[in-house]
């Protein structure tokens, strides 16, 4: 049976010239018989600690605390729909002032315009939330008929939309902005 196996190298640490890395098997055989420490590996890929051995000095784990499942927002961080009804004014009027309409530029237009309107939302500080935006751009020459129609279920209580709409000479836009309250 040795015979057997006699061809396959030895990796453990007491083969001369073998280098142990970051096994587990190697390990054993490199620590010898305090059962702990840092193993002299140069790679310096693995180190065993025991329980026994660490000091006070060493980082503790964060621990990761379990939700509240609180089933309403605080008072002060309810989805506020006239601010962020002012707040999407603002970034439609801002990216959308001078713009011409061009099928290709409006598609990049309304993805930056919600990404924006989005990050500026988050700002706004409202915990548990999640927000979701949308922006469409339309031309105004072309006097196209646009619906808009979109379907939630969710708690009346907690949970709101804002929906705002901008135009200039070349282009309409219509920004919907869902704030829904997550436990």
């Amino acid at each position: 049976m040795s015979r057997r196996f006699s061809n396959y190298p030895r990796s453990d640490a007491t083969t001369p010239g073998k280098r142990v890395r970051g096994s587990i098997a190697g390990a054993r055989f490199a620590l010898g018989k305090s059962g702990s420490g840092p193993i002299a590996d140069p790679g310096g890929a693995l180190e065993i600690t025991s329980i026994g051995d660490r000091s006070n000095d060493m980082p503790k784990k964060a621990y990761r605390m379990e939700n509240t499942y609180k089933l309403e927002p605080d008072e002060d961080k309810v989805f506020r729909v006239c601010d962020v009804e002012k707040l999407a004014e603002a970034v439609l009027a801002e990216h959308l002032a001078k713009i011409d309409y061009d099928p290709v530029k409006c598609r990049d237009i309304s993805q930056t315009v919600a990404v924006d309107i989005l990050e500026r939302v988050k700002q706004m500080g409202f915990k548990r939330y999640k927000i979701v935006t949308n922006v469409s751009i339309g031309s105004l020459r072309e006097k196209p008929g646009m619906q808009f129609g979109s379907r939630c279920l969710w708690n009346k209580n907690t949970d709101n939309f804002v929906s705002v709409k901008y135009s200039n000479s070349s282009i309409f836009a219509v920004a919907m902005i869902y704030g829904l309250y997550f436990d």
